[in-house]
């Protein structure tokens, strides 16, 4: 078996990263048994820093372990997407009246996760976009120093990259949704931490009615379905 190579250093966030970026593309879908061996072997590390790498993805409620029957990747319903994204908001406009003005090496990190969120939208690649999209909300949390807030929004990454956001994407035209951040970036621009938190909730906001409508939609169809029954 051909091995994909990682570096030495921090192995076990590199073997994290690996699984997370399986999982986001769906070749782990939900369900899915994460085997450690296999892993192990196919990144050419031991075992422990698969291990490692596999405890802490399930402390953070990525995996769920059941004894006898190892790791998988845990489903997220809809409800589940919905909170993690009210939570990750309340958190994200909190923190950005502390962020901004944001220092010049985050800025340019804060430009560059968004050029990057705008040509993956041109392109249609979602799970590229919502990679640069984490970048992108992550470094404004980080800038504001407040590591309690970015400890909880970490434990909320996986709950918002689930198949519902990329049925979102698929369904509204993707160069709008990257649009929304230009609002967040130019209230960053000129230090004004008000508009730029104004700004974010306005973009998650529109994602979560998008949602909560989805799931009224839904709701209605299985009162239909038990209707009919």
């Amino acid at each position: 078996m051909a091995q994909t190579r990682v570096k030495h250093q921090s192995i076990r966030e590199q073997v994290r990263d690996l699984i997370l970026h399986r999982i986001a593309t769906g070749e782990f879908p939900p369900g899915h048994r994460i085997v450690e061996a296999r892993i192990a072997e196919e990144v050419g590390v031991s075992p422990i820093p698969v291990r490692e790498a596999i405890r802490e993805l399930t402390a953070l409620g990525m995996l769920e372990c059941a004894p006898h029957k190892g790791a998988r990747v845990r489903e997220v319903s809809l409800e589940e997407t919905i909170y993690a994204l009210e939570v990750r908001v309340a958190l994200e406009t909190l923190t950005a009246k502390t962020a901004v003005p944001l220092p010049p090496d985050k800025l340019e990190d804060l430009e560059e996760a968004f050029e990057g969120i705008l040509e993956t939208a041109a392109q249609r690649d979602f799970v590229g976009f919502l990679e640069h999209n984490q970048v992108f909300h992550r470094t404004l949390v980080e800038a504001s120093g407040n590591t309690v807030a970015l400890r909880l929004w970490e434990t909320l990454a996986f709950d918002v990259r689930t198949k519902f956001i990329l049925e979102y994407l698929r369904t509204i035209d993707p160069v709008l949704i990257a649009e929304e951040h230009r609002a967040v970036v130019e209230a960053v621009r000129r230090g004004d931490c008000e508009a730029t938190s104004a700004a974010l909730a306005t973009h998650s906001n529109s994602l979560i009615a998008y949602l909560r409508a989805e799931s009224e939609r839904r709701q209605r169809e299985e009162a239909g379905e038990s209707d009919n029954d």
